[in-house]
C-alpha cells in the first residue's frame, strides 16, 4: 500500500513466471524407457506406449540375448558398430539351401509313437503330419540356463508354442537395451522401439500373451505340423513373420509367400527327410551371414550356441538329457 502511494513507479513491476517442474508424464519417450532400464519398475505400470504392428520392411535383424551374450563374453570384439552395415538381399534365404528331394538329414519313414514324460502330457508321435499334439521335453544345453521360465499356462493349448517359448525364455532371459540397437529397450526379446514391436512388457506372463496373438495367432503358425511350427515361430522372433515364413516357402521349393497357406501345409506333410534339422542347416548359414553383414562378425558364436539350442530342442526331439521344472 505504501509503495503504491508514495513511489509510483513501482506499479511498473512485474512478476516473473516460474514453471512447475515436469512429472514423469512430461518427460519424453526416450527419458521414460531410460527411468524404466535403470529399475524405477513402479513407472513401467502407466500407459505411455502404443502396441504397433508388425509390417514387412520393418524388421530388424537382432537376436537382444545374443548380442547382450557376446558383449559380456568377448567385450573386445562384441561391439555392434555405430553405423551397422545392411545384410545383403534380407529377405533371400542362404545360397546352398538343401531342396526337398536332397535332404541333409534323411529320416526313417516309419513314424516313432512315444507315451513317456511330455510337454502337453500326451504321447508324441514323430511324423510331419501331427499337429497339436504333445512334445518331447526340453533338452539342456551348456550355453543357456537349464530352467524352464514359462508359466506353463500354454501347455495344454498348444504344446509345441510351450515348447518354444522355453527356449525363448532361456535365451532371452534380460531386460535392457544395448548400445546402438536399434529395438531400444528390450524385454524377453520385445523391443520397444517402432522400428521392432513398439511394445514394452514388464513380465513373462505378458510376453507369453504377446508371443501367442501377435505371432502364433496372427501368422497363424498354428496350422502346420507340430513338427516345424516352433522353429517357424522362432525364425519369425530374429527375423520377422513375413521374412521367416517367407524364407521357409524357399526352402520347400513353393511358390513364394510371406503367409502360411495349404501348398505350405502340403509341402510340409510330403517332406522328404528331416525337415527340423534341415531347417535349421538353412538358418545357421543365414544367420552367419547376418553377423558377417550387419555386425562384422561379433554375434556369430552366440548365433551358433543358439541354433544348436534350437536344434536340440524341436517338438520331436527327443532330448538325451532332459529338462523338467
Amino acid at each position: 500500500m505504501l509503495c503504491g502511494i508514495i513511489t509510483p513507479y513501482c506499479a511498473n513491476a512485474e512478476l516473473v513466471a516460474t514453471p512447475f517442474p515436469k512429472t514423469y508424464a512430461d518427460i519424453s519417450f526416450v527419458d521414460k524407457v531410460a527411468v524404466q532400464t535403470e529399475g524405477y519398475v513402479p513407472f513401467m505400470d502407466k500407459a505411455v506406449y502404443q502396441s504397433l504392428d508388425i509390417e514387412p520392411g520393418e524388421e530388424i535383424y537382432t537376436d537382444h540375448a545374443i548380442a547382450q551374450f557376446e558383449h559380456e563374453q568377448f567385450p573386445d570384439i562384441a561391439v555392434i558398430p555405430d553405423t551397422p552395415v545392411e545384410p545383403v538381399s534380407p529377405i533371400e534365404p542362404a545360397p546352398n539351401i538343401p531342396q526337398p528331394t536332397q535332404p541333409n538329414h534323411p529320416v526313417s519313414p516309419t513314424p516313432v509313437v512315444y507315451s513317456g514324460a511330455t510337454i502337453g502330457g500326451g504321447h508324441v508321435t514323430e511324423n510331419n503330419i501331427v499337429r497339436d499334439e504333445s512334445c518331447y521335453l526340453a533338452a539342456r544345453d551348456k550355453n543357456f540356463p537349464n530352467k524352464i521360465y514359462t508359466t506353463g499356462r500354454y501347455e495344454k493349448i498348444s504344446p509345441a508354442f510351450e515348447k518354444a517359448m522355453i527356449t525363448v525364455f532361456r535365451k532371452e532371459g534380460r531386460c535392457g537395451t544395448i548400445a546402438n540397437d536399434p529395438c531400444g529397450y528390450t524385454c524377453y526379446g520385445i523391443g520397444s522401439s517402432p522400428k521392432c514391436s513398439g511394445v514394452v512388457v514388464k513380465t513373462r506372463t505378458e510376453a507369453e500373451d504377446f508371443y501367442y496373438n501377435r505371432y502364433w495367432q496372427k501368422y497363424k503358425l498354428y496350422q502346420l505340423p507340430d513338427v516345424i511350427s516352433g522353429d517357424i515361430f522362432l525364425a519369425s522372433m530374429a527375423s520377422g513373420p513375413a521374412t521367416a515364413i517367407k524364407q521357409f516357402s524357399k526352402f520347400l521349393g513353393i511358390k513364394t509367400t510371406t503367409s502360411i497357406n495349404n501348398d505350405m501345409i502340403n509341402a510340409v506333410q510330403n517332406y522328404n527327410g528331416d525337415i527340423h534339422n534341415n531347417w535349421m542347416d538353412v538358418r545357421n548359414d543365414f544367420l552367419q551371414q547376418v553377423a558377417r553383414n550387419r555386425y562384422n562378425g561379433s554375434v556369430s558364436r552366440g548365433y551358433t550356441n543358439a541354433i544348436i539350442l534350437k536344434r536340440k530342442n524341436g517338438c520331436h526331439v527327443q532330448p538325451t538329457e532332459p529338462l523338467t521344472r
